[in-house]
């Protein structure tokens, strides 16, 4: 049973990581890498290749995590100048800056160069709301943009992705505008679902069913819409409570995703290079962010926070 050493491994580096400083989701990823490099190792007979059903955890979690950042999310702070401006700004400009280096320096295709520089634009949704929700700054101003800003890099993501695979949303996509027309409905299940068990069931339900599925099945990312069905929620009297029932099993579901990472295999030499150098200009990224939040008249303070939280490359 793979499965049980996977737990045994995560548990333990993630204890030992939060024993010496950082958050125990180092752990879980150092758990990944070691499983994998022990797996390298036949006579061990350890098993660290990634299964479906680690993969389907692992996007469970994402989709409550995002469905319990929309609940605390209010969505007039997403239409606002310095997310709409920053990202689709920081977007461009990123673009325009590294298609040509990456073109040059990998030799690669115009389209390959141009697909990397897209890549290497967006930030994580994952990572950044793990942080800010455990530092509790989900509702601060730089919070708010920050989620925003990555609101909007999905979807850009999602058009891009569309338009690299030839496809397009289905027909059906355009009942999302009118979601907001079930708030009354879900507000009055809400309130019906008492404290207990149906208050998990009906989270579980709008994020992994309506959210996850539902939007899937019309072309859309499975993300956006538990994030879009949580922030529906947002101004709900007991929005909160439904946020603290599904922690735990939030919680559980993400270690799959960051142990999925690490066991999904070690870099090789090139992967290495690529990723120093990587890292290496990634703080341009953060400066960018700075200047653009300045550039619509954010705090100094606000705009550092801001670009420190999105400081960071997509999974």
């Amino acid at each position: 049973m793979p499965e049980a050493i996977w737990i045994s491994f995560a548990f333990g580096l993630g204890l030992l990581t939060k024993a010496v400083g950082p958050p125990p989701l180092v752990g879980y990823l150092a758990a990944g890498f070691v499983l994998s490099g022990l797996a390298a190792s036949p006579s061990l007979g350890i098993s660290a290749e990634p299964t479906a059903v680690l993969a389907h955890i692992a996007h469970l979690g994402v989709l409550l995590m995002l469905f319990t950042v929309g609940l605390k999310l209010k969505l007039k702070s997403v239409i606002s100048p310095e997310v709409i401006g920053g990202s689709l700004l920081h977007f461009a400009i990123t673009c325009l800056v590294f298609t040509p280096g990456l073109y040059l320096i990998l030799d690669i295709t115009w389209y390959a160069a141009f697909m990397l520089a897209v890549a290497l634009s967006f930030s994580s949704t994952v990572l950044a709301a793990k942080v800010l929700e455990n530092k509790r700054e989900l509702r601060a101003f730089h919070g708010r943009v920050s989620i925003g800003i990555l609101i909007m890099q999905d979807l850009i993501a999602l058009l891009v992705m569309s338009l690299a695979a030839g496809q397009t949303p289905s027909q059906w996509a355009l009942i999302v505008f009118g979601l907001p027309l079930l708030r009354p409905l879900l507000f009055k299940l809400l309130d019906a679902s008492g404290h207990d068990e149906l208050l998990v069931l009906l989270g579980l339900l709008l994020a992994l069913v309506l959210g996850g599925l539902g939007f899937e099945t019309v072309g859309l990312s499975s993300e956006l819409g538990a994030l879009i069905f949580g922030a529906i929620l947002a101004n709900h009297p007991r929005s909160q409570e439904l946020a603290k029932s599904l922690w735990s099993v939030k919680e559980i579901f993400l270690v799959g995703f960051f142990l999925q990472i690490g066991i999904g295999g070690l870099p090789d030499t090139h992967a290495i290079i690529f990723a120093v150098v990587a890292a290496l200009v990634l703080p341009l990224k953060g400066i960018l962010f700075f200047f653009l939040m300045l550039l619509f008249r954010l705090r100094a303070r606000s705009g550092f926070l801001t670009s420190l939280a999105l400081t960071n490359y997509s999974e």
